[in-house]
């Protein structure tokens, strides 16, 4: 997939969360649940701008994740020749791990955001919590991206072993 696409994806979802709260503040009862309890059990508390800090820690853990995934942005946004491979396997390696904290940023961002409905469900008294399941099944997803890079890091540097031994013959 194109980390670019992932990119802007991840921007979207952002984008998203900040307005889906933005334009659900004013019309928040008087007393707000600021935190959910998995059993349901959510305490309500006054209204306060505090139920920003959602939107606020997402964008921050954004931030950190991909710094701490040493994502560049710019080897993002390269593109790749036309034989399909990368020019060396450290520029593979970069661009591989920086696709990959995007699709596993895209999961954070959605449980962030479903962390958010929620919130505003349970304020309106519409639910009683987070729906256990979809919050279960993103992090399913999650530890299924493990493998999954882990087995496109190995395809990548076969592909990179058999473009070097042809280039020597």
């Amino acid at each position: 997939m194109a980390p670019f696409f992932l990119l802007i994806l991840n921007i979207v979802l952002l984008a998203v969360s900040w307005i889906m709260l933005i334009y659900a503040y004013p019309r928040l009862p008087s007393l707000i649940p600021l935190w959910l309890a998995l059993k349901g059990n959510s305490f309500l508390y006054p209204k306060s701008v505090l139920i920003f800090l959602y939107p606020l820690g997402e964008t921050v853990f954004n931030l950190l994740f991909l710094k701490l995934a040493r994502v560049k942005l710019t080897s993002l946004l390269q593109r790749i020749p036309s034989s399909g491979a990368p020019s060396s396997p450290e520029v593979g390696r970069s661009r591989l791990r920086g696709e990959f904290a995007l699709l596993a940023m895209i999961f954070f961002n959605l449980i962030f955001i479903h962390v958010e409905r929620s919130l505003i469900l349970v304020a309106h008294q519409v639910e009683k919590g987070m729906n256990p399941f979809y919050f279960v099944m993103l992090f399913l997803v999650l530890l299924i991206l493990i493998p999954y890079y882990r087995i496109r890091e190995v395809a990548q540097k076969k592909q990179w072993l058999v473009k070097t031994k042809k280039g020597k013959n």
